[in-house]
Parts: structure tokens; C-alpha cells; sequence
């Protein structure tokens, strides 16, 4: 298109309908990728609040594993895989009550 462009006799360029279409569908290109950037942002923003309120049942939830991988010091027989506990922490997610509110779930997973 830039070739086009350049090429083109500046006194018939109005006339060029291939180079007029090929403009066109590069202004409908870019606003479409405008539209979907500005959805990409909103989405970014969402995540990112969400990643701040779920910090805490994360936070949570490392010190729980790690707490349970000390327990082997005590006695071999409290031995658990991450497998294991990651089993456990996603039953206990899928089973705690859904909330209109993120804040209200988290303090409900971490009960």
C-alpha cells in the first residue's frame, strides 16, 4: 500500500480506486484494532483487581503447603504431595458458596 501510495501521480491519486479501497480497508482495520485495544485494556484492568483480591486465599494457601511439607520433619508419616493438597484447596474452592461480591468469597475461602 505505502509502494502504491508513493507511486501514485499526485494528479490523478483521487482517481485510483484501488490504492482509495486499500486506504479504506486500512482505516476500518485500525479502527477495529482500536476498539479491541480499548477492550484489552478494561480486561487488563479487571484482572488485575481480581489478582490483588484473590492475593490473600494465594498467600494462604502457599503457607498451608508449606506448612504440611514441615510436618514430615516431625514424623515421615505426614508426608503430602502437591498433588495431594492441590486436590483438597480446589474442593474446597468449588465448594464454598458463590458471592456477588469477590471481597465477600475471599473471606469465605479463607474460613
Amino acid at each position: 500500500m505505502l509502494e502504491n501510495l508513493s507511486e501514485a501521480d499526485p494528479a490523478t491519486i483521487v482517481s485510483n480506486v484501488k490504492l482509495i479501497e486499500s486506504l479504506e480497508d486500512t482505516k476500518k482495520a485500525s479502527v477495529e484494532i482500536a476498539k479491541q485495544q480499548a477492550v484489552a485494556k478494561e480486561t487488563e484492568i479487571i484482572i488485575n483487581n481480581l489478582r490483588e483480591i484473590y492475593r490473600r486465599v494465594a498467600a494462604e494457601g502457599a503457607m498451608i503447603y508449606f506448612l504440611l511439607i514441615v510436618l514430615n520433619n516431625v514424623n515421615h508419616m505426614y508426608q503430602y504431595s502437591l498433588e495431594s493438597f492441590q486436590t483438597f484447596f480446589f474442593k474446597a474452592i468449588e465448594k464454598t458458596a458463590a458471592f456477588d461480591e469477590e471481597e465477600q468469597r475471599v473471606l469465605a475461602l479463607r474460613e
